[in-house]
């Protein structure tokens, strides 16, 4: 019996828990229309979570007998009227509970108004997939400044070197959606790109299990973003927060001298309302929501440039010049303008702006280039001394889009969207190209480090340099933009009380220009570059059908992407002197078919999920699909371009290539103890195949000479299971605790594997057996606990009355370690008595990453007080990252499985400061201030909203 094959046992059995036989119960009602008080006949009520339901008859009564005795949540639904969910609902031993509605009509279709009575529920039991929500008041009693944070503190993601990693799989391959559109930079590689205040944020939901044909170009999760709207009260927020207090502890370990604002604006849009007051009136109402955003702060590592200086920050038209935008080491801007237009109840349009502006040094902005880098934090270590000539990566993104919402009738509704997103990504110095570039040196400064030379007592010799540079530039010059044009609709069709259909196309259109220059001293145009400038189109159509039918629930659908790479590929193909294979020319016109004179493949991929009672309150769901996720632009038409310098290791685009896909399979179980009290376990096991990785082959009638390309080769696996705890105490305590345990193991963890291998001096063959993924972050627990008390509130602890209007929130969590390849004593020692110790390449015992570092742990915590004057709600408060000051390490020693510090035996291609490195170039000591993650923070703030 597999794994996967024990976890399905064991959850059905979890399922089968006896029940104490009890005398059933019954609820019995009347429905009435809430404006006539006529009965309404044909409503159905469900309870849901079991089997139970009924129907009203023709005087517009119900009643559902034999009702095991427990709390549950009614569902009254019926056409032409918002649906109302009870929940709460206590049945008690042979007793008849008589629950009476009254139904308010709606003109929207059903479905789209739902009116909550009680208390919310925890979790919605009905789910056929993993979907975590977390709503505005969720939100803002999370310790989260951004989508990363909230995102990272799922069970089931990993944050590593600034990248999220979603079940196992890689961290480009989730979809990042804001009102259902991607606002993601793909060539970027980081699987982000705009960023969001988390107060600008109305709702998120990420899906990290099987997902409807809805959703596509994800093979890992979907993070959808709905961000806020106006509403008829006019509404302020403004907030601030520092770590240094206007200067008094900018010198203090637990500053990193931060400023953090936010602030809101939000109701009736004035202007059209001044236009309706002089006669010029429009029907319906206008509403706005403005937030601004900006977070700047120097890097706790301590080390800053003077001025970074970016050459693309916009100046807004002559008021600022282009430094204003970056004062800080670490700089972050954005901007949410968002418009409404309530035509009427079935007409609405919403007109939204988003930009953000990112401006430092951190070099995972950039997580993919023409040379492969180890994952590692992206400070950059070597030029910490000369930082001021180091470049500067400057993100922006901006997104314009314009939705239509229409309500045809009481059944149907659609959704039309149209969108313009912008990203552009340079890594640069100063307004220099790279043709100003000079070649970083490292020269021996006072003052200098001495060594007597081994077996020479008599000598005294100086240690050329530190391993820092002292003078140059950085390695490399970027630059990259994209504009996607997306049109895409959506139409939903209520038939019944059975089916719910739903459809939609999407249609994209992307320009993308990519510059990539390595080394730019060493020639015109570096030892390596790489130029494209590219027209791909891209999209898809669905159809998916939602089967509610007597407590079991069914969601299937098909998704069919398309995916044209653009005239540029299809030149490439053409062309028999560039450095593509005859096998991938062969392979690319069979995978592709013509279309209006471009070639277009295709991908038909079948979703399906089922949920189903086993118990009361208990729900059994499963859920089974394909997803794909196309290669990286670099894969597809890096050196292509006739303009393209060739290099010893140049490695060559494949437009044969095919979009990486997975295949998935959850099996998951949800139990409602009460109304306060749910338990979630979900088992998951994925495929992901057509990963992509280097591959050397010999060019025809070259005279033997090779060639490195990308191909469709690599396989990787994840398999895991996950446990969510959710529980509300009373009327203050809530929280919830999640972990998870889980294995992805690949035959590579990156594309570039024999690239590295043969670049290295070791030759060794790239493992041909599945190895443990870099990312693999093999167990993982984490909780959140919040304790609020309100105005009217008066709680007491152990007969002492405690102040109101207060909220005290508190995270924890803790994860296995890095993985790393372990590195071994080899029984021989260098000259001067240093121990050498290599690494052994041993793909039998799969020793690549089969080592796990020390363990990551930290807790967060925040506190906030309340007072309200003059009908403004002020808030005081802090914030301690870190509170205990844990020291978890980022950059493992390979042999001792922690952070360096000093005296700890390293690897021989690692600078011992024991044994120095006495010739000329070596690396710097490996004291990299980065080889921790941030030590403790403390943050003061306040805040006002009316």
């Amino acid at each position: 019996m597999n794994g996967f094959n024990k976890i399905f046992l064991i959850l059905l059995i979890m399922s089968g828990s006896l029940l104490w036989a009890q005398k059933p119960g019954t609820i019995r009602g009347l429905v009435t229309d809430k404006e006539t008080g006529e009965p309404l006949v044909g409503v159905n009520i469900i309870v849901k979570g079991t089997y139970y339901g009924a129907s009203t008859d023709l005087e517009g009564f119900y009643i559902i007998p034999k009702i095991e005795p427990g709390v549950y949540t009614l569902e009254v639904s019926y056409v032409s009227y918002k649906v109302i969910q009870q929940t709460g609902v206590k049945v008690e031993p042979g007793k008849t509970l008589t629950l009476n509605f009254q139904m308010e009509p709606s003109i929207l279709a059903l479905g789209q108004e739902i009116t909550v009575i009680g208390e919310k529920p925890l979790m919605d039991l009905e789910q056929t997939t993993t979907a975590r929500t977390l709503t505005e008041e969720e939100i803002q009693n999370r310790i989260v400044e951004n989508v990363t944070d909230l995102v990272s503190q799922q069970v089931g993601v990993t944050k590593q070197d600034d990248a999220l990693y979603i079940r196992g799989s890689r961290s480009y391959e989730s979809q990042y959606l804001v009102e259902g559109l991607s606002v993601q930079d793909p060539l970027a590689g980081t699987g982000f790109g705009l960023r969001l205040s988390s107060y600008a944020i109305q709702e998120i939901e990420v899906l990290t299990g099987g997902y409807k044909a809805e959703y596509g170009q994800a093979t890992s999760g979907i993070i959808s973003v709905k961000t806020k709207s106006g509403g008829d009260e006019l509404e302020g927020y403004f907030s601030y927060k520092t770590d240094h207090l206007f200067g008094q502890f900018r010198d203090k370990d637990f500053s990193f001298n931060t400023d953090h604002w936010d602030f809101s604006l939000s109701g009736p849009e004035p202007i059209t309302n001044i236009m309706n007051k002089a006669g010029l009136k429009l029907p319906g109402r206008f509403y706005f929501f403005l937030n601004l955003q900006n977070k700047i702060f120097d890097d706790y590592t301590r080390a800053t440039a003077k001025q970074l200086h970016s050459s693309i920050a916009p100046t807004l038209g002559g008021l600022v010049d282009q430094d204003f935008f970056a004062p800080r080491q670490n700089n972050l801007w954005s901007a949410l303008i968002k418009l409404t237009w309530k035509i009427d109840p079935t007409h609405k349009l919403t007109y939204t702006y988003n930009r953000s502006l990112v401006i430092n040094q951190n070099t995972q902005t950039l997580q993919t280039n023409l040379n492969y880098v180890e994952p590692r934090p992206g400070f950059p270590y070597k030029y910490m001394k000369l930082l001021d000539n180091f470049n500067t990566f400057t993100h922006d993104n901006e997104q314009i889009s314009l939705i239509w919402n229409h309500t045809l009738n009481s059944t149907t509704f659609y959704e039309l969207k149209f969108s313009r997103y912008f990203a552009q990504l340079r890594s640069e110095w100063g307004d220099d190209l790279w043709n100003d570039y000079t070649q970083p040196l490292d020269v021996p400064r006072l003052p200098v480090e001495y060594y007597t030379p081994y077996g020479d007592s008599t000598k005294v010799r100086v240690i050329p340099g530190d391993g820092f540079y002292d003078y140059g530039n950085a390695l490399s010059w970027h630059d990259h933009f994209m504009y996607s044009y997306t049109i895409k609709g959506d139409l939903t069709h209520h038939s019944g009380d059975v089916h719910t259909f739903k459809t939609g196309i999407e249609i994209s259109f992307k320009e993308m220009q990519l510059i990539d220059i390595q080394e730019p001293f060493a020639g015109p145009y570096g030892s390596s570059q790489d130029l494209f400038h590219v027209y791909p189109a891209d999209g898809a159509f669905y159809f998916q059908d939602d089967i509610r039918f007597g407590g079991f629930i069914l969601n299937a659908g098909l998704r069919l992407d398309y995916w044209a790479p653009g005239a540029f590929a299809d030149r490439a193909i053409e062309d028999t002197t560039n450095f593509i294979s005859p096998d991938q020319r062969e392979k690319y016109k069979k995978d592709s078919f013509n279309f209006f004179g471009r070639r277009v493949k295709a991908r038909l991929m079948p979703r399906i999920g089922v949920s189903f009672p086993v118990s009361n309150n208990q729900m059994l769901y499963f859920n089974y699909g394909h997803f794909s996720k196309r290669p990286r632009p670099q894969f597809v038409y890096s050196g292509l371009s006739t303009v393209s310098a060739r290099s010893a290791y140049q490695t060559y685009g494949n437009p044969a290539l095919n979009p990486e896909t997975s295949v998935k399979y959850e099996l998951g179980l949800r139990n409602q103890f009460t109304e306060n009290d749910v338990l979630s376990i979900s088992a998951y096991y994925k495929d992901i195949f057509d990963y992509v990785k280097t591959t050397r082959f010999r060019l025809p009638g070259r005279g033997g000479q090779t060639a490195y390309t990308y191909v469709n080769l690599d396989y990787a696996r994840a398999r895991g299971i996950e446990v969510e705890y959710k529980t509300r105490i009373g009327k203050y305590l809530f929280g919830n605790v999640a972990a998870s345990y889980s294995i992805t193991t690949t035959k590579s963890s990156n594309a570039s594997s024999i690239l590295q291998i043969d670049r290295s001096a070791t030759g060794q063959d790239v493992p041909i057996r599945e190895s443990y993924a870099a990312w693999d972050r093999p167990w993982q627990i984490s909780g959140n606990l919040s304790f609020r008390v309100t105005k009217d509130q008066k709680p007491e602890i152990f007969g002492i009355k405690l102040f109101n209007q207060w909220n005290l929130n508190l995270h924890f969590f803790a994860q296995a370690g890095r993985r790393y390849t372990p590195v071994v004593f080899s029984g021989q020692y260098r000259s001067d008595g240093r121990p050498i110790y290599l690494t052994e390449y041993d793909v039998e015992e799969k020793t690549l990453y089969s080592k796990i570092g020390s363990n990551w742990k930290w807790v967060d915590l925040s506190f906030k007080k309340y007072f309200d004057l003059w009908d403004v709600h002020y808030i005081f408060y802090f914030e301690i990252r870190n509170l205990f000051n844990n020291k978890n390490a980022q950059i493992i020693n390979p042999v001792t499985g922690k952070a360096y510090e000093y005296g700890d035996p390293v690897p021989i291609s690692w600078n011992d400061p024991v044994y120095p490195d006495r010739h000329w170039p070596h690396d710097p000591y490996p004291f990299d201030p980065a080889r921790y993650r941030a030590p403790r923070h403390i943050l003061l703030g306040f805040s006002l909203e009316f």
